[in-house]
């Protein structure tokens, strides 16, 4: 039986499958593979990516903070943050990566822009792979 998955954030639900073979997710504690049949589990996760595996096919979006739950094959995801790879243009995380730069340099202890930096190159690695 294949795994069900929802991606909710405080804006939208990213995406939905209901086919998924296997999904793979950055875990606070470290990255962390479910499959059909999994017992039930609640993970809070961290920066990276999600990976969505529908047999051959594999999709993935970028992550940040939340959690993820797992019951009877359904997996739900309530992230602070989602990104699908087709919403980002590689030119403009480029710029925002140089942007954030900047003003840290001008700013060191500016948390928020700290958070967009790391957002901003998990999501340019993202698009390099």
């Amino acid at each position: 039986m294949p795994l069900t998955v929802q991606v909710v954030t405080p804006e939208r639900e990213v995406t939905v499958a209901e086919d998924a073979t296997m999904i793979i997710a950055k875990g606070v504690e470290g990255d962390l593979g479910i499959l059909p049949g999994r017992a039930p589990a609640l993970i809070a996760l961290g920066l990276g990516p999600l990976v969505i595996e529908r047999g051959e096919r594999r999709e993935q979006l970028l992550l940040d903070g939340g959690f993820l739950t797992v019951k009877n094959d359904n997996v739900i995801v309530l992230a602070e943050y989602a990104v699908l790879p087709e919403d980002l243009e590689a030119t403009e995380v480029d710029a925002d990566i140089e942007r954030l730069r900047q003003r840290l340099q001008q700013q060191a202890e500016d948390e928020s822009a700290r958070r967009e930096l790391a957002r901003a190159q998990a999501a340019r690695n993202m698009l390099s792979a």
